[in-house]
């Protein structure tokens, strides 16, 4: 009869593991053996995720045994002691590494090498000397022989402790052994994750000069600023490499992937040392005649033995190093693997990112669910403005984006860019904005302020537009939206609200109508008598209404939907309607529009649309379907016709459109909503069960929400 793993031991324990080469974990229960005489048994409270646990939950070394518990990274505090342990005691903080047997005997083992030792025991998926399989720390306890258990010194907290006894070690001792820890010398880092940080972090400690190389030149401000790294250079730009050719005593070649290792030893003295600690799939090719030239050494390294790891600890705990983390909930487990895949690794959690402590709510995943969410803001700069969020409005592209419906979410996300709210704090060099300013920020929160765009105030078009949610900011870190208690952003990216306009119905014009007011002025269909179209009628099509009517301009409702007629005509005081499915009404109204602003996101036919526009008209695209279109030529060509796009509008022109609806009384048709009313406000969204804008009421109930 099989012995299930909740049958193995007398321990019962519980983690998650893999069932199959899926790599899905989930609930698990297993056991551990009792403490033996010579045992430590510990409270597991942090577990690091290794690239390797990757690898093994999805079997991509055609090694692992399945359920497996992954796990090598390994911190807590002891909870029993075996009868002949000398070196710990109830209460101790400790860990476990990538090992936890080994032979003893050998002549690896009798120098401390017990990673080289041909019968170590790996932490999980490993046979353990009783037969069983051996499981790792994504689980409540952790039972060791003491020989394998490190101390972890008091100073060095235990979450950011953990990956050290994986990546740290990998790092620490290919310095030392390879007499890499001088002080004065100069080291290359390749890649700078989580090998390549503590790399950094251990060579800066022992004194080294350290240049990290990298293939993304956005990993210069990390490497020099975060991580106090001497110098950097890109690979693949050959006159960097060039230039540094001969400079290195040794390199830490991190990454797993394939890479050329000629342009590397290239960068080594004579008699420089290039270490490999990653471990790619395939062989690299390996030139040799630079080697022989200049008596250069390729090597590898395997993490380190236990002394060595005690050392390690021990060095960290004095210079203070730990891990750059992201501490997640072990339900996010699966979640933090598909990140792993795409390296999508934080060096700081949103939450130790800055140091202005705030809270909203994020999207953790592309189930698009949204939940509470502390992260940070930066401290106000110079330029800076700082305002509570009283409002924040939910844009259909909120909706796509926390679901990465157009694949380029980083999660956790925050979403929101129709913000507005009140000043709390500006910088010493603000001059548009005092305390008590009533404010917004829209979709935009940076740019490069020096390109063609931006010199004609059309920052919307810089090709380095920094999104105020989900984008990587100046300093590195990502954007966070309007779905949390407070904003920062440069006073440039800033928009005073006037006072004749409410906050809440305000805040949708910062998307909405900046989005339908900008093609109308750009395309010249704001002047009065002019007749325009607007296809679809919801929150950005009510907007597009409200502005021209505003601007004197005769409007037609174009919808598929004749149930809006009334809606069009009644309250909006559109002057016409058509339903785009009537042949005869759209047959009737052709060639009558000088222009028409098109917000419809669905594929939908254009010849029809074009049909209605005059000679030289414009039919301006504002809604982004996910699929192309179909686009006649003939009647462009025989009317003179234009197709445009337009996407918002540059920060001058979104203050003139936001003083222009002060003037005029524009805000956005709305329904304000509490903040845990948003996951069901989305699902609203989705079915476009909205009339015509969700607000968020920030101000009064996100902190009851929290």
């Amino acid at each position: 009869m099989v012995v299930t793993p909740e049958q193995e031991h007398p321990k019962k324990a519980f983690g998650w593991a893999a069932r199959d080469s899926s790599g899905v974990l989930s609930p698990f229960k297993f056991s551990r053996r009792e403490t033996g005489e010579k045992d430590v048994c510990f409270k597991v409270l942090y577990c690091g995720i290794c690239h390797s646990d990757l690898h093994m939950v999805k079997n991509e070394w055609g090694s692992s045994v399945y359920p497996l518990i992954p796990g090598h990274e390994i911190v807590g505090v002891v909870t029993e002691v075996g009868s002949k342990v000398q070196k710990f005691k109830v209460g101790d903080k400790v860990g476990v590494g990538c090992m936890v047997g080994s032979c003893h005997s050998c002549d690896s083992c009798n120098n401390h090498l017990e990673n080289y030792c041909p019968k170590m025991i790996l932490t999980y998926g490993a046979r353990n000397l009783d037969g069983t399989i051996t499981c790792g720390g994504y689980s409540d306890i952790m039972v060791a022989d003491e020989h394998f258990i490190v101390r972890i010194p008091e100073n060095l907290p235990l979450d950011g402790a953990a990956p050290l006894l994986c990546a740290g070690i990998t790092t620490y001792s290919p310095l030392r052994y390879f007499g890499l820890d001088k002080p004065g010398m100069h080291v290359g880092v390749v890649g700078l994750g989580g090998l390549g940080h503590l790399a950094v972090k251990f060579a800066k400690a022992m004194g080294v000069k350290v240049t990290v190389i990298s293939t993304s030149p956005n990993k210069k401000e990390e490497a020099i600023e975060h991580l106090h790294a001497d110098s950097f250079l890109v690979s693949r730009d050959e006159d960097q490499m060039q230039a540094a050719m001969g400079t290195l005593d040794g390199i830490i070649d991190t990454v797993s992937a394939l890479h050329p290792l000629l342009p590397l030893i290239g960068l080594l003295k004579s008699h420089g040392k290039l270490v490999m600690v990653g471990a790619p799939e395939k062989p690299l090719e390996l030139p040799v005649f630079p080697l022989l030239m200049g008596r250069k050494i390729v090597a590898g390294s395997c993490i380190g033995g236990m002394k060595e790891t005690q050392e390690m600890i021990d060095f960290s705990a004095k210079h203070k190093i730990t891990a750059d983390i992201e501490v997640i909930p072990i339900d996010y487990l699966n979640t933090a693997m598909e990140r792993l895949v795409k390296a999508d690794k934080m060096a700081k959690s949103p939450e130790q990112e800055h140091p202005k402590k705030a809270f909203g709510w994020a999207a953790r995943d592309s189930s698009g669910v949204l939940s509470p969410f502390k992260f940070s803001r930066r401290v106000t700069g110079e330029k800076d403005v700082t305002f509570k969020v009283l409002y924040c409005g939910i844009c259909h592209s909120d909706l796509h984006t926390i679901k990465s419906e157009w694949g380029i979410t980083t999660y956790p996300l925050v979403p929101g860019h129709e913000i507005v709210g009140t000043v709390t704090q500006v910088g010493n060099k603000v001059q548009k904005f005092k305390v008590g300013d009533k404010v917004g920020v829209g979709c935009l929160v940076g740019s490069c302020q020096s390109c063609d765009n931006c010199s004609k105030n059309l920052e919307n078009y810089c090709p380095k537009m920094i999104q105020t949610y989900g984008s990587k900011y100046h300093d590195g870190t990502m954007t966070h939206g309007g779905y949390s208690d407070i904003m920062v952003a440069d006073e440039n990216f800033i928009v005073r609200i006037p006072d004749e306009l409410p906050l809440d119905g305000a805040a949708p014009l910062l998307c909405a109508g900046i989005t339908t007011y900008s093609p109308l002025r750009l395309h010249g269909l704001d002047r009065p008598g002019m007749h325009i179209g607007v296809v679809g009628l919801g929150g950005l099509g009510h907007a597009a209404v409200k502005f021209a009517k505003a601007f004197g301009v005769k409007v037609t409702v174009i919808s598929t939907s004749p149930n809006k007629k009334e809606e069009a005509i009644n309250r909006l005081k559109a002057d016409s309607f058509l339903v785009s499915r009537e042949q005869d009404q759209m047959k009737a109204a052709m060639g009558t529009m000088d222009g028409i602003i098109d917000t419809v996101s669905a594929v939908h036919p254009l010849l029809p649309l074009l049909g209605l526009l005059k000679s030289n008209g414009k039919l301006v695209m504002v809604g982004l379907p996910e699929k192309p279109f179909e686009l006649p030529i003939f009647p462009l060509v025989a009317g003179g016709k234009i197709v445009a796009g337009s996407c918002i509008g540059g920060l001058k022109e979104t203050q003139e459109m936001i003083d222009f609806a002060g003037k005029h009384n524009i805000t956005a048709d709305i329904e304000v909503i509490p903040i845990d009313y948003l996951n069901t406000a989305m699902e609203r969204l989705a079915k476009a069960d909205v009339r015509y804008r969700f607000v968020i009421d920030i101000g009064n109930t996100l902190k009851s929400a929290a």
